[in-house]
């Protein structure tokens, strides 16, 4: 018989990061919230590029603590 067991409840969150203008200054911010979150003791969880509906370039980070 499989029993699930629940070892550590972690909270997650994602930011949302969206530009109209560079691609580039996307990236810089998207490393600047990785430096912070992984100094103020976050578990980085998954980065993911794409556009939003008025085709912004716009990243997700899933970050947990």
């Amino acid at each position: 018989m499989n029993k699930l067991k629940t070892i550590d409840m972690k909270n997650y969150s994602i930011i949302k990061l969206s530009t109209m203008w560079s691609t580039d200054g996307l990236k810089n911010d998207v490393e600047n919230i990785l430096n912070e979150k992984t100094i103020q003791g976050y578990e980085i969880v998954s980065v993911a590029f794409g556009v939003n509906l008025l085709w912004m370039p716009t990243a997700f980070v899933t970050i947990c603590k």
